[in-house]
Parts: structure tokens; C-alpha cells; sequence
């Protein structure tokens, strides 16, 4: 027998609607072969005459699976190699994978539309469902709701509003501590606690105007005056220590008592050349001689060095004549 293959467009087509059908509703499963149980088997018998096609379409429907012998016309004719065998089976494969997948979708929008009505119908409890029943449903049981909360038989306009009112105010009575609701009762209570929070935060048992601003001046002074070192602060105290601070630096770093303009300069040249006169040079002769390795730079010699880090060229010692 022919071993046929199924195309790449009809195995994506076949992949997307099994994944969509694995859900309980579509309740259907693949064989461990990854194909459809009612796949139809291609199967394909030799006749002993010459078989063609024919020029028109009968206009007859062939199930899957029948085999039918098509009308034998007079000329000259070929069998069918196996190449062309096979490629007439892989396309009747590929046609019962997508007449697969297309039934597939209409079983699983089937699926999909059952399961919706079965929700609709549990929620408005009516068998056949109407536009606005959703709605209606959805009114009538937060109308009840209320209704039950307000201690009445119906819904009355205005219950709605009553209700949350109610509701805000047992949510303040909890904070306040208190058995019923007095009009202020929540901004008496943020008051208070917002007052004993900065009371805390002053040190203070209870609180007075003005206690927080205060308090935040005096510590953002101690923290100016640990900075500074003084004991009391001064307006420029924060510039002065900085400048104080920035001038000490700089006395650190060129090793000097006092400083001298250009100081910085020459202590970063003599840092990075390690001479103590500079002169005019220096600073780029000591670049080549690290990068080289040499004391004395000859033309080339960046180039040569270069090429070895770059490339592993080796230095060939010249023979001596």
C-alpha cells in the first residue's frame, strides 16, 4: 500500500478546532495516532482497463470510503505512476482532514451555543429566552436584595439610596466605636486620629497648633548642625561646610597645605606619569610607551603592537647578516 502525507494547511486547520473542542461540551478525544477516529482510510484498487476522468462532472455525490470505477473512453492512455498515486491520495486525505475539521466547528459552535442557552435559562428560569430577560433578571433580584435588607415585602424607589446610606453609616459607627450615627461623626474621627499620630510623632501626648511644623524645623536643623558641626545654624551654613569639605579635598589629593591653581592638574599628570617636573610630552609618550611596551617609540610600533593583541602576529627576530 501507499503511505500518503497530509499538508501542513490542513494539519493547522485539524490542530486549531481539536484545541477548541477539547472543552466537556464537545466530548471528543484523538486516538493516540493524533488523527480523528472517523478519519476515512484512502484506498485505492487497480482496474484492468485504462481509467481516465472525465471531461464534465456527473453531478453525482460520492461518499466517503466507495470506491467507484469511472467511465472508460476510447484513446490513448497511461496508468498511473506511483508518484501521481500517492499524490492523488494525499489529496483526498487532505480533503477528509478539513471535511473533518469543518464538522468539528459546527459541533463545537452547537456546543458553545447549548451551554449558553442551559446558563441563561438556570438564571432567568425560562425555557425559551427573549431579549431584555437577562435585565429583567438582573433588576428583579437586586430589587429583592434591597427589598430584604430594608426588612420589606417590595422594592420602593429610593430604597436603593437608603440602603447604602445605612451601610456607610454602620462602617462609621465601627471606627468611632460608637451605637448610632451622629452627623460629623466621621470627620470628628479622621480629626482625632490624624491629630494623635502627629502627636506621636512630636513626642507629645496630645496634640497643639502648630506642633508639627515645629518639630519638623527642629530636626531638620539637628540634621544641618551634625553636618555643619556647629551647634546652632546659621543661614550659609550648608554652602560653607560643602566648600570647607570640597577645598580639604582637593589639599588630600595634591598633598599639599595650600592650594594653588593648576595643583589638581599637575597631580593627575604626575599620577599617571610618575615624574614629578612635567614636561611638554610626557603625558603622551607615557600612553605609547603602555601601550607598546617600549621606552624609546620607533615608527610602526603602534601598529606592530596592535596587530599582535589583535591577530597573534609574532615578532619574527631579524637574522643577522
Amino acid at each position: 500500500g501507499f503511505r500518503f502525507h497530509v499538508s501542513m494547511a490542513a494539519r493547522h486547520s485539524m490542530l486549531l478546532v481539536l484545541l477548541a473542542t477539547l472543552a466537556p461540551a464537545a466530548a471528543l478525544r484523538l486516538p493516540p495516532t493524533g488523527r480523528p477516529a472517523t478519519a476515512s482510510r484512502v484506498t485505492v484498487r487497480r482496474v484492468p482497463r485504462a481509467v481516465c476522468c472525465q471531461e464534465e462532472p456527473s453531478g453525482e455525490i460520492v461518499r466517503s470510503g466507495d470506491i467507484v470505477d469511472a467511465e472508460v473512453v476510447e484513446g490513448t492512455t497511461s496508468k498511473l505512476t506511483a508518484a501521481e498515486v500517492e499524490q492523488v491520495g494525499n489529496l483526498a486525505a487532505d480533503d477528509e482532514w478539513l471535511g473533518l475539521a469543518m464538522e468539528l466547528g459546527i459541533v463545537l459552535r452547537s456546543a458553545v451555543r447549548e451551554s449558553v442557552k442551559a446558563s441563561v435559562r438556570d438564571f432567568t428560569g425560562n425555557n425559551d429566552y427573549k431579549i431584555g430577560d437577562l435585565s429583567k433578571e438582573a433588576d428583579a433580584r437586586v430589587k429583592d436584595a434591597v427589598a430584604q435588607m430594608r426588612g420589606k415585602d417590595e422594592y420602593e424607589l429610593g430604597d436603593l439610596t437608603a440602603v447604602i446610606d445605612q451601610v456607610a453609616k454602620d462602617e462609621v459607627c465601627k471606627l468611632t466605636g460608637k451605637e448610632e450615627y451622629s452627623a460629623g461623626d466621621l470627620s470628628v474621627e479622621v480629626d482625632r486620629r490624624v491629630k494623635s499620630t502627629v502627636a506621636d510623632f512630636c513626642g507629645k501626648e496630645e496634640y497643639e497648633a502648630g506642633d508639627l511644623t515645629r518639630e519638623v524645623s527642629t530636626r531638620v536643623e539637628a540634621r544641618v548642625n551634625e553636618f555643619t558641626g556647629a551647634d546652632e545654624y546659621s543661614f550659609g551654613d550648608i554652602s560653607r561646610e560643602i566648600e570647607r569639605q570640597r577645598a580639604a579635598w582637593v589639599l588630600d589629593f595634591v598633598s599639599k597645605e595650600e592650594y594653588e591653581f593648576g595643583d589638581i592638574t599637575k597631580t593627575i599628570v604626575k599620577n599617571f606619569t610618575g615624574k614629578d617636573d612635567y614636561e611638554f610630552g610626557d603625558v603622551t609618550k607615557k600612553a605609547i610607551k603602555n601601550i607598546t611596551g617600549k621606552d624609546d617609540y620607533q615608527f610602526g610600533d603602534i601598529t606592530r603592537t596592535l596587530g599582535q593583541k589583535l591577530f597573534g602576529n609574532k615578532q619574527v627576530p631579524k637574522k643577522k647578516e
